[in-house]
């Protein structure tokens, strides 16, 4: 699901599904980690934890606590992840169930059926049947066949037969767009799922057209279903960014995931990369995957995936450690390509394909110099892991001739952290200089810059917690990558600059 919301899909469950934890990891649990049991029964129960998350996400992480709830729960949670063709559950019904009796059709293409109610309440047109069809297949296309992903997992006669399911229902009326479930393992795959869609009747009531709607969520929640068959317990912010990235690659031109940029890195550099949460910064750090695919090609979002494949022999990485092996493949260390991102945010016009309509990341704090006062002093400022903070600095009055900017930085975790500083100097002509600072092994280093007034409007210090260290993956519970604890979330930077 694409959107934010609070959800109830049974009438006597009121829940929010904020099911946080059952993320990829290595080693595998034997189990679901205790925390993601208890968030299920938790919802189970309609105590809500975390509002605003995920339907999809939500019921994925319902469908991986499964197996560790008691016999009542269990059929519980099998009447929220079931069909809306299945049954009427009393003693739990589904808001998203067909009446029983009520007349429904079915439209199907070479890899895609849609099901729907044909008349009555809740019921959809053929011609948007039709055309959900027809956007459900450019999908297929796009993803599978153009792109090369695996394919969701045929769910036999599940629906009628081994094509994927998409249903269509009133869900536009609780406030989301669609939603994919993953509803039964693969054979002999402790985490690969086959996987179905619902998606809204008519996608009236919303922001956009209701064709640019279906486009964008049937681009984002089909690449669900395909994550479901590569590692449906993967992590939760590396899924949200990498289906928002995908409605660019198939709906490109709608630009719908532009509206959370500003919630993500580019808006808020300050908050980890990980995040998932009700901030909804992990939609939009969608950026970061199109940074990868631009520096790399379109491929390497999938050769990433390849190494987080959890099928049996597969690599079956956590985000950040596939990531980072990925990049490795290409020569290059994460800390360096996070911090060319952390670089290209504030240069977002110059660095990405449609950056023009882009807002640079701001700057976490500003100070001018002049001739009287030539110096910073100490800053000080605590860096998250995985996310980054900025000092501006202007020259101002009396700063003329060959003057330059000495910049020292004190990273205090030292080298082992990853800690990276990029000064980049902005000319009043339009121009952009990068130059790295050094750091030894104890996080320390420094850097002399142009700083003439005619000449410089200001130069920005970007200083990058790069760290991908975490402890407890998967016991620890979290939602950050691999369920574990950063173990440098507050990288600690001393800073100051003085005129030359």
């Amino acid at each position: 699901m694409r959107r934010l919301v609070t959800l109830v899909l049974a009438a006597a469950v009121p829940l929010t599904l904020a099911l946080p934890g059952a993320v990829a990891a290595d080693p595998r649990p034997a189990a679901a980690p205790a925390p993601v049991v208890q968030q299920a029964r938790a919802a189970l129960d309609g105590s809500p934890r975390e509002a605003d998350r995920d339907v999809s996400m939500a019921m994925r992480d319902l469908y991986l606590a499964r197996p560790d709830l008691g016999p009542a729960d269990q059929r519980r949670a099998d009447a929220l992840l079931g069909r809306p063709t299945d049954p009427e559950n009393p003693d739990n019904p589904n808001t998203t169930t067909y009446p029983p009796g009520a007349p429904r059709a079915r439209v199907c293409g070479p890899h895609v059926c849609v099901t729907y109610l044909s008349a009555g309440e809740g019921s959809a047109t053929a011609a948007w049947a039709a055309q959900t069809l027809q956007v459900m297949e450019t999908s297929w296309t796009r993803e599978v066949d153009q792109l090369g992903y695996r394919a969701p997992a045929s769910d036999g006669t599940a629906g009628g037969d081994g094509r994927f399911d998409v249903y269509l229902a009133d869900v536009s009326s609780q406030g989301y767009y669609g939603f994919c479930v993953p509803e039964a393992p693969v054979a002999g795959q402790r985490y690969l799922a086959q996987a179905y869609c619902i998606l809204d009747n008519d996608m009236l009531g919303f922001p956009m057209d209701p064709v640019s709607s279906l486009r964008v969520t049937a681009a984002h929640e089909f690449f669900h279903a395909i994550q479901f068959n590569l590692d449906a317990a993967e992590d939760k912010w590396w899924m949200e960014a990498t289906a928002t990235w995908m409605e660019e690659q198939v709906a490109g031109d709608v630009n719908d995931n532009r509206q959370y940029l500003p919630v993500g890195q580019l808006g808020r550099p300050g908050t980890p990369l990980d995040t998932y949460n009700g901030s909804l910064a992990m939609y939009g750090n969608w950026i970061f995957v199109q940074r990868l695919s631009q520096s790399f090609g379109v491929d390497a979002v999938r050769q990433v995936w390849a190494r987080l494949d959890a099928a049996a022999g597969a690599p079956d990485q956590s985000s950040i450690s596939g990531i980072s092996a990925y990049l490795r493949s290409r020569k290059t260390k994460f800390a360096d390509f996070y911090a060319s991102f952390v670089e290209s945010n504030q240069l977002p016009q110059k660095k990405y394909a449609e950056g023009a309509a882009y807002k640079a990341s701001p700057v976490t704090s500003r100070v001018t110099l002049t001739g009287k006062k030539r110096r910073t002093g100490v800053r000080k400022l605590a860096v998250a892991h995985l996310s980054s903070g900025s000092l501006r600095i202007k020259p101002g009055k009396g700063v003329n001739g060959k003057r330059k900017l000495l910049v020292s930085v004190d990273a205090t975790r030292g080298k082992k952290a990853d800690p990276v500083a990029r000064a980049l100097v902005f000319t009043k002509k339009g121009a952009v200089s990068k130059t790295t600072i050094k750091l030894n092994k104890k996080g320390k280093g420094s850097k002399l810059v142009k700083f003439n007034r005619k000449k410089v409007r200001y130069v920005v210090l970007l200083l990058s917690n790069a760290s991908t260290r975490y402890a407890d993956c998967v016991t620890a519970g979290t939602t950050w990558a691999c369920g574990g604890r950063p173990k440098d979330d507050k990288q600690r930077f001393a800073v100051s600059a003085s005129v030359r």
